[in-house]
Formats: structure tokens, C-alpha cells, sequence
């Protein structure tokens, strides 16, 4: 089967985000409870598609998850651009889709003030279509609303599109968008075969073999 359309995850798909997300809540956790935390606590929050007022509510400690949320967001915003970088062969392949006229998209959790920043720090902002962000549409991951919008929005066919990402919330939403789906394992979550994606890439570049040859 080939496809001409393809429409990423951006966080542990694209981008290799984590260490922007664990600085900004040891920040808040610390300011506001005096607790230093290790990394570990959070890394069953990776590719599980949770908000960071889900991560950070357990470490309220009596307080407001407000307070919290604002710190977190005032350091994420802060020092993400120090943080971020794409997985290695990202930005080829994604170059590569554009040199063959597929279509190129991003859905994703991350409300669009973060994302357009991000896609700009990481130099890709040219390789992209269009972009559904996570305030963009009313329901989240893994409903199908955003590959809806994003399909729509290119004109696309969605017989020919596929979903690629980090977590089983991205395969489900692939899947009730009635679009094929592929699991991104360059990040090592090989839990993401528990959910059955139609394709399974260990590298980016493997993503190629998708492309038309004709």
C-alpha cells in the first residue's frame, strides 16, 4: 500500500522533549512543596498522553494544582529552547517526504503556543503542512477529532494517510480516524506493539519504504 500522506506525533515522535518536561516539574514540585524528585517519578508519563496537570497533581502536596501549573509552565517556557532536539534522521526523512510531494502533518498534545515555538527551535517549520495542536480541538487524543481537522485541512485522502507515533494514545486515534497506523519504537517503548499498529518503524528512515515508487 502507499501513502502520500503522513501525519506525525510531535513529543518522543519527532522531538526528544523529555528533558524540557522533567526540569520544568522538579522545578514546580520543588518551589512548591521543598521536595527534590528524581527523574523516575515521571517516566510512566512518556508516551502515555497526559496533561501536565495529571503529572503534577499526585506532588501537590495540599496545594494548588494552579500554582504548580503556572511555575511548570514558566520554566518549560523559559529554558524548553535550551532542551530540545529531533531524533536523529528526523529532519532527513521528513525532507525526503516533502522531495516526494507527500503531505506532512503534525497532530499533537501540545497546545499550540509550545508547538510553533518548538517546530521553529528544532528548524523544521518548512517540512511541515499543517499542525493540529492540542487546543485546536475540542476532543484529545485518542478521539479522532485532530487527524480529522488535520485531514481535512490538507485536502488529503485518508485511504492513503497513516498516523505515526510514540504512544498508544496516537495508534487509537490513527485507528478511529480509519487511518493506518505505525509505531514509532526509535524511543524504545515497545509497549506501543501491546496495541497492535499497522507498521512498526525502529528507525525514521524505515518510514520511507511507505512512499510511492511510482
Amino acid at each position: 500500500m502507499d501513502f502520500d500522506c503522513f501525519i506525525f506525533d510531535f513529543d518522543g515522535t519527532i522531538a526528544y522533549t523529555d528533558r524540557a518536561y522533567q526540569a520544568a516539574y522538579r522545578y514546580a514540585i520543588k518551589l512548591h512543596t521543598g521536595r527534590e524528585v528524581d527523574d523516575s517519578v515521571f517516566s510512566g508519563s512518556w508516551g502515555m498522553n497526559v496533561t501536565p496537570e495529571e503529572v503534577l497533581l499526585p506532588h501537590c502536596g495540599g496545594g494548588e494544582i494552579s500554582a504548580l501549573l503556572e511555575s511548570f509552565e514558566e520554566h518549560y517556557y523559559e529554558n524548553h529552547h535550551l532542551m530540545l532536539s529531533t531524533y536523529a534522521g528526523i529532519t532527513e526523512v521528513l525532507t525526503e517526504l516533502r522531495n516526494y510531494r507527500a503531505l506532512v502533518g503534525i497532530v499533537s498534545l501540545k497546545p499550540r503556543r509550545a508547538g510553533e515555538r518548538e517546530l521553529a527551535i528544532t528548524g523544521i517549520s518548512s517540512l511541515i503542512d499543517a499542525s493540529v495542536w492540542g487546543d485546536d480541538v475540542a476532543l484529545r487524543k485518542p478521539h479522532p477529532d485532530g487527524v480529522h481537522k488535520l485531514i481535512a485541512s490538507l485536502r488529503a485522502d485518508a485511504s492513503r494517510a497513516i498516523v505515526i507515533g510514540d504512544s498508544a494514545a496516537d495508534i487509537l486515534m490513527g485507528r478511529a480516524a480509519g487511518v493506518k497506523t505505525g509505531a514509532a519504537l526509535w524511543n524504545g517503548r515497545e509497549s506501543l506493539r501491546e496495541v497492535d499498529p499497522d507498521f512498526e518503524f525502529r528507525t525514521p528512515e524505515e518510514i520511507i519504504s511507505l512512499l510511492s515508487q511510482s
